[in-house]
């Protein structure tokens, strides 16, 4: 099952399986991210960074539709982990069974952002994406690690108007 769906730009790096795998006993890891997928050194560099127990299959969005399908409904944690909201917005739209909450933890600060907390700033076309979201009923919520205060977008929305 898809214990929990994230956002972070930077993918997979020692928080990410330091911290996260274990407070949520992960067990596999889907990327989801067309541009490491088409790119055969980043796929092997991301899909090398798994574990025996908790292995990396990198895939585009097309890719990772079978893939997802088949982990809503297996018995093992599983990590859904993108770059960005807008590729979990389409992901609904293609698997509505996905989990109705997204988290998203570090985004770096790039030209255009808006900072939600000191490590986590969206663009303009992703704070929107976060918007729709939440139009559906998704719970967003800003949390770089289980330990951190999390922010929910009602909280920081205004900051996008």
């Amino acid at each position: 099952m898809i214990v929990l769906a994230r956002c972070d730009d930077r993918l997979i790096h020692g928080q990410c399986m330091t911290v996260i795998v274990q407070e949520y006993d992960i067990r596999s890891i889907i990327i989801v991210d067309n541009e490491t997928a088409e790119n055969p050194i980043l796929r092997v560099v991301f899909e090398t960074a798994g574990t025996n127990s908790a292995p990396v299959a990198v895939c585009t969005a097309f890719e990772a539709l079978s893939r997802i399908s088949e982990a809503m409904i297996s018995p093992v944690n599983v990590l859904l982990l993108m770059k960005s909201p807008e590729t979990y917005l389409r992901l609904l739209g293609d698997l509505p069974g996905l989990p109705k909450e997204l988290n998203i933890g570090p985004m770096s600060k790039r030209p255009g952002t808006i900072s939600v907390t000191r490590a986590i700033h969206l663009l303009p076309k992703e704070a929107e994406a976060v918007h729709r979201m939440d139009e559906m009923g998704i719970r967003v919520y800003f949390r770089q690690v289980p330990t951190e205060k999390t922010v929910e977008w009602a909280q920081i929305q205004k900051k996008f108007e």
